[in-house]
């Protein structure tokens, strides 16, 4: 079946490399603005760590710089830019972007808007000093031009193995990590033993980037919406890119008895939760989820499938390797640019 679709992953990697040499020559528009830009994304379709990645930015940055993320706001049920307010859901946001509201707002600015040209200049108008721009999931959104390009790839699933849609999971080719700036190796475990070979083999498509590498830290299980106590059998909700990893670390601590999966960013139905809770109907045990999936559990606060079984959600943290220097590179990043716009 693979072979059957190459044909066609040749025709979609040839249609975006013509999308990026019109970029590259001037024939596509690309908006710049007077602020420091930071691009997070991925080669691949999803499941490397991106949001994560920009929380680890904005506990490293906020404190020192005026802050904003911008997204596209995938999943929302609402149109055109928007600027994260306490009225706020994950419905009117996109799960991502809520969650950065929820955790980071009184720090920093949220925006979403299809259009990332347009929903900078929305946020610069009524935030005019804001002075970093975290462009979350913005590899490919090549319309905005980005002073610091990360690029994300997955330890377990690198993109170098990878191939483009729809043979494998890569978005546009290989060649493309010629683009980015910096270079995260995600969700690598304690020990890399091949890490000499990941580094060549990243540096076939670029030669310069420096490159670091990732795991995931798992922090204390929280109740979404009481103070129970978790139970030693649960079951799962995910609707995650790749919740493997997320069901292997509930399986360290726990006994997982049931998975209720669902596709990336699946909005919740009450529907939903009513036949999870006649599955689950006679047991005893807690739920444990996802915090991005969370956010999209709140509005059903009083459903009796949580009335009858207690939500707990999985915070996670991103911890990189050489950190002192990955921080170095960016607060001088920054202060590069700044004086560049005499800031």
């Amino acid at each position: 079946m693979r072979y059957l679709l190459f044909p066609f992953s040749v025709l979609y990697a040839g249609i975006m490399r013509l999308r990026n040499k019109q970029f590259d020559n001037g024939s596509r528009p690309v908006s710049r603005f007077e602020k420091m830009v930071i691009s997070v994304g991925n080669l691949s379709t999803g499941g490397t760590g991106k949001s994560p990645m920009i929380e680890y930015l904005i506990r490293l940055l906020s404190q020192k710089y005026a802050l904003a993320t911008v997204s596209r706001g995938y999943g929302r049920k609402t149109r055109g830019e928007r600027i994260a307010g306490n009225e706020d859901s994950a419905r009117t946001l996109g799960d991502e972007p809520f969650q950065f509201f929820r955790k980071f707002g009184d720090q920093i600015k949220v925006v979403v808007g299809e259009e990332r040209a347009l929903a900078i200049p929305h946020l610069l108008m009524d935030f005019p000093e804001t002075e970093v721009l975290l462009l979350d999931d913005a590899y490919q959104h090549r319309k905005v031009a980005r002073d610091l390009n990360i690029m994300l790839s997955d330890y377990s699933a690198p993109f170098y193995k990878d191939h483009v849609l729809p043979t494998g999971n890569l978005r546009e080719s290989r060649s493309e990590a010629k683009r980015a700036d910096v270079i995260v190796i995600t969700k690598c475990p304690a020990d890399i033993p091949n890490r000499k070979e990941i580094e060549e083999s990243v540096r076939r498509y670029n030669s310069g980037a420096p490159i670091f590498f990732s795991r995931i830290k798992y922090g204390e299980l929280r109740n979404a919406f009481g103070s129970g106590r978790v139970k030693q059998e649960v079951a799962a909700i995910s609707a995650i890119a790749k919740p493997k990893p997320f069901y292997q670390h509930i399986e360290e601590s726990f006994k997982l008895v049931e998975k209720f999966e669902y596709v990336d960013h699946y909005n919740f139905k009450s529907s939903d939760l009513d036949r999870i809770l006649r599955k689950l109907n006679g047991k005893q045990l807690a739920l444990i989820t996802t915090e991005k999936d969370m956010v999209r559990l709140l509005p059903f606060a009083e459903h009796p499938l949580f009335k009858s079984f207690d939500l707990f959600y999985q915070p996670i943290e991103v911890e990189i390797e050489n950190d002192a220097q990955f921080e170095k590179l960016l607060i001088e990043s920054i202060e590069e640019r700044k004086r560049e716009l005499n800031l």
